[in-house]
């Protein structure tokens, strides 16, 4: 299976490989880029991880994929490099979207922005295409498999990043949750990229435990799993806490929840404000004042979050 590079597909992925886990398909083989493969490197959902020793062309990806005798390859990214390789490596099955011409090499395809519903239910019927008696689409349950420190008491964590601006719930909010968890008595995690510093370091403060850019990705997935919820944005780390089975209370402003929310035993919980201008799927908001996110108020997302998860 190929890889993604951004966290928030690649925690998508886990739920697939525990689906192919399921129904006995491998060995499996994970490659891609190191940063999301490091992922499962001490799980139990890969036989074998292979990094990307850089930005691979189609055909040293292909070359990778003759090395190990590929009998089929899985590769969701919507990008041709991976569909292409497959193709060039004359892998027997080769199954992913249609997106960016992709479809074309793919033995077993469909679409994934035209299609409706959430997007692990895309992939799966992309996959119910090579594989008819495949099982519905499970929750991925994900233990990175690694040790760390974590707090004795209950503690939730809160997931401020974004790539795009206008995702992103504000800082001020943020910082007011968190003073407000440690009020009730919860330890509060911050985490974050090492990008995010300056985002985690004023939530954080010095009543939280700041995670951000501390961790490995791996250890980031430990701390989200033991966590009594998780409040983020429509994030990496928001699906990678459902992938984890951690409650997950996700914020959504420009982007629809109705495709991205996350996926978990006791998630796909999202709130937004109702402003009638999202989703406006762009990245950064032009109405003064970012109303979709600023809109949702601190108390309603505690209150939210205590009746759900907390109580």
């Amino acid at each position: 299976m190929r890889f993604p590079r951004f966290v928030g597909d690649a925690a998508m992925q886990l739920s697939v490989l525990r689906l192919l886990r399921q129904a006995g398909r491998g060995p499996i083989v994970v490659w891609g880029p190191k940063a999301t493969t490091s992922l499962l490197i001490h799980s139990d959902l890969a036989d074998a991880v292979l990094p990307d020793p850089g930005r691979l062309s189609p055909w040293r990806m292909a070359a990778v994929l003759r090395n190990h005798k590929a009998a089929a390859s899985i590769h969701f990214p919507k990008s041709l490099r991976p569909a292409l390789a497959a193709w060039l490596a004359r892998v027997p099955m080769r199954i992913g979207v249609d997106e960016s011409l992709a479809g074309r090499f793919n033995t077993h395809s469909g679409p994934f922005w035209k299609a409706d519903g959430p997007f692990l239910l895309r992939y799966h019927a992309v996959l119910k295409k090579a594989f008819p008696d495949l099982l519905p689409m499970p929750f991925a349950d994900f233990d990175p498999g690694v040790k760390v420190a974590l707090p004795a008491g209950p503690y939730i964590c809160l997931m401020p990043g974004s790539l795009w601006p206008s995702k992103a719930w504000p800082v001020g909010h943020y910082r007011a949750l968190l003073l407000k968890a440690r009020t009730e008595g919860f330890q509060v995690g911050v985490v974050g990229s090492q990008s995010e510093a300056s985002v985690c370091d004023e939530v954080a403060g010095v009543e939280g435990l700041n995670l951000c850019g501390t961790t490995s990705l791996p250890e980031a997935a430990a701390w989200l799993r033991g966590a009594k919820a998780a409040i983020g944005n429509d994030s990496g780390l928001s699906h990678l806490a459902a992938a984890c089975s951690t409650p997950v209370l996700a914020l959504y402003g420009a982007t629809d929840p109705g495709g991205s929310a996350p996926w978990g035993p006791q998630t796909a919980t999202w709130m937004r404000s109702g402003i009638p201008c999202a989703p406006c799927f762009k990245r950064n908001c032009f109405v003064e004042g970012h109303p979709c996110l600023d809109g949702i108020a601190m108390e309603e997302v505690w209150e939210k979050a205590g009746k759900l998860f907390l109580s």
